[in-house]
């Protein structure tokens, strides 16, 4: 019984509001516990002096209340599907960019039709422009599709025809057949 209300006694000192750091809660809680700690014992008091206990490092006070963390970016891969146990593509992936034939991704400004009457006609002019991603972002999205959409897809009237090919790098010349 005199644990229980011992351990009742520590939970209610260190109730702190969540919206501190880690430092500081754990500052507003030894603080609340010491000044919990600081009442003079009488004879109707349960607990006992916090003199005579030794300060020792408990696991509730050592679970401090994190504040809470906003919007992660998460990319919601199925790695193993349920009826045949294969990768998945993630649909927001082809909706979103267009994969070139030597591996990049290509992909339109965010926002570029939104409150038109604000922007210059310098960013109007940039904002029709498309984005290529970098090599970090390719290989993200590479890993996200699988390899049925990483292969070289042909289309009646392609408006990225040109920006398929890119031969002034070596790595994604496209190979000449010399006869």
């Amino acid at each position: 019984m005199l644990r229980s209300l011992v351990t009742g006694a520590i939970r209610s000192a260190c109730r702190v509001p969540a919206a501190f750091t880690a430092q500081q809660t754990q500052r507003a809680c030894f603080s609340q516990l010491i000044k919990a700690c600081a009442v003079v014992p009488n004879k109707t008091n349960l607990i006992p002096a916090c003199s005579a206990i030794q300060p020792a490092p408990s696991p509730i006070l050592l679970q401090l209340p994190m504040p809470a963390v906003t919007a992660l970016s998460a990319r919601s891969v199925t790695k193993f599907s349920l009826i045949k146990g294969k990768r998945k593509t993630v649909k927001a992936v082809l909706k979103r960019f267009k994969r070139l034939d030597w591996g990049a991704w290509i992909r339109t400004h965010s926002g570029r039709h939104k409150k038109l009457f604000k922007k210059s006609n310098e960013l109007k002019r940039r904002l029709r422009q498309h984005v290529l991603t970098n090599a970090q972002q390719s290989w993200l999205l590479d890993k996200m599709v699988t390899s049925y959409w990483r292969r070289p897809k042909h289309y009646i009237d392609d408006p990225y025809a040109p920006y398929h090919k890119r031969d002034e790098y070596f790595a994604t010349k496209s190979k000449s057949f010399k006869v």
